[in-house]
């Protein structure tokens, strides 16, 4: 299976009142570019959504695995997207048509042999805090941890500045939670060129990480790449130097540094990540 993206953006506006707002949905076509039965999630280029998201390269979750079934990379399809409080996903999807791929082989691609799949250790490979230290990401084992990619100098708001702000909000429940003590914060720059140590250190100041809990990684261009495609990261040039064009996946890894869960864009809370780092078993000390 091989994945190809462009851009994936996922806008969801999260009500803040008292009642939970009723699920919207909305009518999706395009064609299906990867299908992972694993994760329950499909990939589609799809035109624009009307009121809700420009014409992009996305990846949905489905409401049910059965959705999947038959499917491959070429279907034209036919789908409803129904997106709620804090979630988003497929509940149906019409196969209207078979065409080729447009330009099969251009752009960065991720092979199923690339995925790191739940169970999988993560590669041992040796990175830099923002202190300037050598850091491999073995030396967070005995600690759970969860890790998500980021870029300094990213402008859109629903993006890494997100995943700091949720970050931030986990945080700020392992300070006020024993039985997470142990937990551990990791954001790898996608922009190594750009992100030194210095700019990393400055940056965790400015989003209030603390040293001990929330780490900040940077290191050569080469290996954060290829870091970053194992967790299912692409990045392409945007439309000047300063921006990069990527997705989002962030992992809850446990204490043998094993990866136990994966998120997808945007559409997580720091409660969701949180309960899934509260099921993994607290590492013996």
């Amino acid at each position: 299976m091989q994945w190809r993206a462009g851009i994936l953006i996922a806008a969801i506006a999260v009500g803040a009142c008292s009642r939970a707002p009723e699920a919207r949905q909305f009518e999706v076509r395009g064609q299906i570019l990867g299908v992972d039965a694993e994760r329950r999630e499909v990939l589609v280029d799809h035109e624009d959504i009307p009121n809700f998201m420009p014409a992009m390269v996305m990846p949905y979750k489905v409401s049910d695995a059965a959705l999947l079934e038959g499917k491959k990379p070429g279907d034209l399809i036919t789908a409803t997207l129904v997106v709620e409080e804090v979630d988003a996903y497929l509940s149906s999807i019409t196969t209207t048509g078979h065409a080729p791929i447009k330009n099969p082989g251009a752009g960065p691609a991720i092979t199923d042999a690339d995925l790191l799949k739940t169970g999988d250790a993560i590669p041992d490979v040796t990175l830099t805090d923002e202190t300037g230290a050598s850091r491999p990401l073995s030396s967070f084992k005995g600690h759970r941890v969860a890790l998500t990619f980021i870029y300094t100098r990213c402008p859109l708001p629903d993006f890494c500045p997100l995943m700091d702000k949720h970050f931030a909000r986990v945080q700020q429940e392992i300070r006020s939670s024993p039985a997470l003590a142990d937990v551990r914060l990791v954001s790898i720059t996608l922009d190594p060129e750009f992100d030194t140590a210095p700019v990393l250190q400055k940056h965790a100041r400015a989003v209030g990480a603390a040293p001990a809990t929330w780490t900040f990684l940077t290191g050569s261009r080469d290996d954060v790449r290829a870091l970053a495609k194992r967790f299912g990261i692409i990045t392409e040039p945007g439309e000047s130097a300063a921006i990069l064009v990527h997705n989002l996946r962030t992992a809850v890894i446990d204490a043998e540094g094993r990866v136990a869960a994966v998120h997808s864009g945007n559409m997580w809370t720091p409660a969701e990540l949180v309960a899934d780092i509260k099921t993994l078993s607290t590492p013996a000390h």
